[in-house]
């Protein structure tokens, strides 16, 4: 029996039965000798010149080298006239080229090994074209010669036919041996041999443990819930949105009429939705009434839309000549009752932090007399140097203590950029990985980890984040970022913006200028603030040597690979494979 790599196989959605059967056919009749690799993806290039593949089959052989199987499904034929492949379901349908597709495959193989220090010169590398659903001739040379296609008649006779395939070893092709079948199936895979529980599993496994805690957590409520005016303060990862959800839902349901207000709009459009399914899933007809519109009776918003609903701001010029003059001071002051149609029974405020007094006297304000306020903030992710006087308005102080988002092995490593809570009771979950790039290539190595991992881990869209702490490839944009959030989409922004979200996978690249040593305490914040939004896998991509240069060292250490004799060994290396650390 051949080896298979992995055991089981995680087949994605798309994958057609044929492509199942081959690989059987292959683990059930080759040597047991020979490496059977199902779904292999292959990147290659850079510099935006990148070019992809995915081998249906690899076969890689100790006594011979490597073949490659690109498998069609269904009944297919060739058309001689026109010089096309069809497919018999569907009528007739023209299908690409499986021949192409296998030598491009082939070559692009042929280019990772070499790219990976694999002498490629003594390698046999061969190509087949695999049919297991229908019986077809070969067309002949130089379209497709029998002894490379494998078709139904092969079902079992696989190893004969495959031998054939591979045929005499040519001048200068020399057997891989076993030590050549490891390093070529280390280039291909990344991963040990034996079979493991695959990267999206250990995720789902921490998500779940997430999922059941954040429900326990809930019942905080009970312990602040009879006062009127409440500050909740807790490290990122403890709950707060969670909680401020809960009382804006508890609310809402008793015929109160609610405001849940934030600073960031990505943040904003989640809490409106959240609210929606809370409030739907306990059968409340207020789940209809989440709006935001200023004057309706449950509404979810961000604080610039509340302001900018008021005459005088639909006057302003747009954009405004002076943004941050705008924002912080000009706005804050036209929000006034006038412009919610009245004050609000209860108003929670969650990211407080992120509001400057101005824009917290404006809050206030909204509150009826005998209402209820209730805030939630973490000073450690105050990004914008909001320096919010809380406690001057709130009468009450609750500290959250546990963590119920971050593995421990993120929130370790938060832990070195800000005060974390390390009783994490969601359990450890896979640890950080580490990848050591130059400056100039952060940002675009960051998506590049991130597709590997959505190719080779199969982590979906809606479970991961691509943050920078300053690059945003999407600036101006919040509420088209909001809406990919919302539908599960692929999430890429930058720190700020993604602020109060979460994902179970974050990939964050670390854009540092190495000459602004003065901004250590502002990298440390927006580092703190985009590790935490990762809730069971952190990627951090960054330059040791950047790092460094603003006085991050034991962050620059560890990615060099844990110590700092291991950095000056590996100081420079540039690889697109994550290493844990």
């Amino acid at each position: 029996m051949g080896r298979s790599l992995p055991v089981e196989p995680r087949w994605t959605p798309d994958t057609v039965p044929a492509e199942r059967s081959l690989w059987r056919w292959a683990v059930g009749q080759l040597d047991e000798r020979v490496l059977v690799l199902p779904q292999v993806a292959m990147t290659i290039g850079g510099g935006g010149r990148l070019e992809e593949a995915e081998a249906d089959l690899v076969l890689i052989d100790p006594a011979h080298g490597v073949m490659v199987v690109e498998v069609k499904g269904g009944t297919i034929s060739y058309d001689a006239s026109r010089a096309v492949w069809r497919r018999r379901e569907g009528a007739s349908r023209e299908i690409r080229d499986p021949v192409a597709q296998a030598k491009r495959t082939r070559s692009i193989l042929r280019r990772a090994l070499e790219a990976a220090e694999v002498p490629t010169s003594t390698v046999a590398l061969r190509w087949a074209v695999g049919t297991p659903e229908c019986r077809l001739e070969a067309p002949g040379e130089p379209v497709l010669g029998a002894a490379q296609l494998w078709d139904a008649v092969v079902a079992d006779q696989l190893e004969l036919h495959y031998r054939r395939t591979c045929g005499a070893l040519t001048s200068g092709e020399q057997p891989l041996g076993e030590a050549g079948v490891q390093r070529i199936a280390a280039v291909l895979r990344g991963r040990d041999r034996a079979g493991r529980p695959t990267l999206a599993a250990a995720v789902d496994e921490h998500e779940a443990r997430i999922r059941i805690h954040t429900e326990s957590h809930r019942n905080v409520l009970r312990h602040f819930a009879a006062h009127p005016h409440v500050l909740v303060r807790g490290a990122a990862g403890t709950g707060k949105t969670v909680l401020a959800l809960e009382a804006a839902a508890q609310y809402a349901s008793l015929g109160q009429r609610v405001l849940l207000v934030c600073w960031n709009v990505v943040l904003s459009h989640w809490l409106r939705a959240a609210l929606r399914e809370e409030l739907a899933a306990i059968g409340s007809p207020l789940a209809d009434q989440v709006t935001s519109d200023p004057t309706g009776q449950v509404v979810v918003t961000h604080v610039a839309d509340l302001a900018g609903r008021a005459p005088a701001a639909a006057a302003a010029s747009d954009p405004p000549v002076d943004p941050a003059r705008w924002y912080h001071e000009m706005l804050p002051g036209l929000l006034t009752p006038a412009v919610t149609a009245g004050e609000f029974d209860v108003v929670v405020l969650d990211e407080a932090q992120d509001l400057s007094e101005l824009w917290v006297l404006a809050v206030a304000g909204l509150v009826a007399r005998e209402g209820r306020w209730y805030a939630f903030a973490d000073g450690q992710q105050d990004l914008f140097d909001a320096d919010a006087a809380l406690p001057e308005f709130l009468e009450v102080e609750h500290e959250l203590t546990e963590n119920f988002r971050n593995s421990r092995a993120i929130a370790a490593f938060a832990a070195g950029f800000g005060a974390v809570e390390l009783d994490c009771v969601a359990g450890d979950g896979p640890e950080v990985r580490v990848v050591p790039v130059p400056t100039d290539r952060v940002v675009a190595r960051t998506r590049e980890v991130a597709r590997r991992l959505q190719r080779e881990e199969r982590i979906a869209d809606d479970q991961l984040a691509v943050l920078w702490l300053f690059h945003n490839p999407r600036r101006g944009e919040n509420e088209a970022v909001a809406q990919e959030m919302l539908s599960g989409g692929p999430v890429a922004t930058n720190s700020a913006s993604f602020k109060g979200m979460e994902r179970p996978v974050v990939v964050l690249g670390l854009d540092i200028d190495p000459s602004r040593g003065d901004r250590r305490e502002e990298l440390r914040r927006a580092i703190y603030a985009a590790a935490t939004r990762a809730r069971s896998l952190l990627v951090v991509v960054g330059d040791p040597e950047a790092v460094e240069a603003v006085g991050l060292d034991e962050l620059a250490d560890r990615l060099r690979g844990g110590s700092p004799a291991a950095g000056r060994a590996a100081a420079g290396s540039d690889t697109s494979e994550p290493r844990d650390g």
